[in-house]
């Protein structure tokens, strides 16, 4: 279906377009936001991300990987650029997002449990960071993020087990019964 959809996109087909979007909005607008931690920020990334996408859609092989492996690449790219970007400015792009954990049907504890997570996740550096959310968060398999990230297989792995240590070790001692990932990565 995707193949199709960009076969005619490419054709100069509107329609197919505006489908590819809808189909993957959600995954762009999502992975941004958990790895710049701002909505505002995640919506300027999606229009980039298609904007950039649309433009280079001449370039994308699908032998080379799904179409959502090659969104999340350019999303990805676009989050760390756009962090860069307002590092260089001296913008702080840590601040919360105001309706972050407003799911009404979650106890205190558990939000509490879940504003701990964040807040460590948070810390991470944003390569660390990048490949925890794009493993746990959307299921991708090592060579996926090993194809999306541009990195070798066991940089992936490295990354991820680096980043599933430091969550463990700060949420160790508020909460001892963590149930992180842990080995995993050794697969």
């Amino acid at each position: 279906m995707d193949v199709t959809l960009v076969k005619r996109c490419q054709a100069g087909d509107e329609s197919a377009a505006a489908q590819i979007f809808e189909n993957y909005k959600n995954l762009v607008y999502q992975t941004a936001f958990l790895i710049l931690d701002s909505r505002d920020d995640a919506e300027d990334v999606l229009q980039e991300v298609f904007i950039q996408a649309y433009r280079s859609l001449g370039k994308y092989d699908q032998a080379k990987g799904a179409l959502s492996t090659w969104l999340h690449r350019i999303t990805v790219n676009r989050c760390l650029n756009w962090r860069r970007r307002w590092k260089f400015f001296g913008v702080s792009l840590d601040e919360t997002s105001e309706n972050a954990l407003q799911a009404p049907v979650i106890s205190a504890d558990q939000r509490a449990e879940i504003e701990a997570l964040r807040q460590s996740v948070r810390k991470l550096s944003l390569k660390l960071r990048t490949v925890l959310i794009l493993r746990y968060y959307w299921d991708l398999s090592y060579a996926e993020l090993s194809e999306i990230l541009d990195l070798p297989l066991g940089t992936v792995k490295s990354r991820l087990n680096q980043a599933l240590h430091i969550l463990q070790m700060n949420l160790k001692d508020e909460y001892a019964p963590c149930t992180l990932p842990s080995s995993e990565v050794s697969k």
